[in-house]
């Protein structure tokens, strides 16, 4: 099985696990806010935001983004995924759970705060080369941005430098 493969199926299986962002003006993704019928109280900001309008076209050069964020829905929660250099970012938004109700347990996880905002980070939860952050987004909602490369650190690196500019984009609450 061929390393983008098995990086596809890893990112598909990460975000399944885990949640995304907001609706910013000139979103490189192609993709529209989808909301859903049995939505929670709080889960308005969530459901407000476009996984594929996180990253404005500078946010996307500077990540190295190849071409425009794939829409799709994982784990019925509303996705996008964006292609770089030997693999992907993925952003994903639960409007249903909490961070510390996300199913986390199969990686290794870690406190972790980016722009003043706390929340989790797990390595490796389907294995090696694959890394999340997942921080609340309202009170029932967690924006997920997670990266699936060559190797797990360059995967938590590329979370580090891709979360703070989709947290930036997020509406506020």
């Amino acid at each position: 099985m061929s390393k983008s493969v098995i990086a596809g199926v890893a990112v598909f299986l990460v975000v399944g696990a885990a949640g995304c962002g907001a609706p910013g003006s000139g979103g490189t993704g192609s993709g529209s806010a989808e909301t859903s019928e049995s939505a929670s109280p709080g889960s308005s900001v969530a459901e407000a935001v476009d996984p594929c309008e996180v990253l404005n076209q500078a946010d996307a050069t500077k990540l190295g983004i190849e071409g425009s964020g794939e829409a799709k829905r994982i784990a019925g929660a509303p996705a996008c995924d964006f292609k770089v250099a030997g693999g992907v970012i993925s952003v994903v938004v639960h409007s249903d759970k909490t961070v510390d109700e996300m199913n986390l347990t199969d990686g290794t996880v870690d406190t972790v705060s980016v722009a003043g905002v706390d929340g989790k980070r797990v390595r490796e939860l389907v294995g090696p080369g694959d890394c999340g952050a997942f921080f609340p987004l309202s009170s029932k909602g967690v924006i997920q941005v997670s990266s699936v490369v060559q190797d797990t650190e360059a995967a938590c690196q590329t979370v580090q430098e891709a979360a703070p500019l989709v947290l930036a984009n997020l509406p506020k609450n």
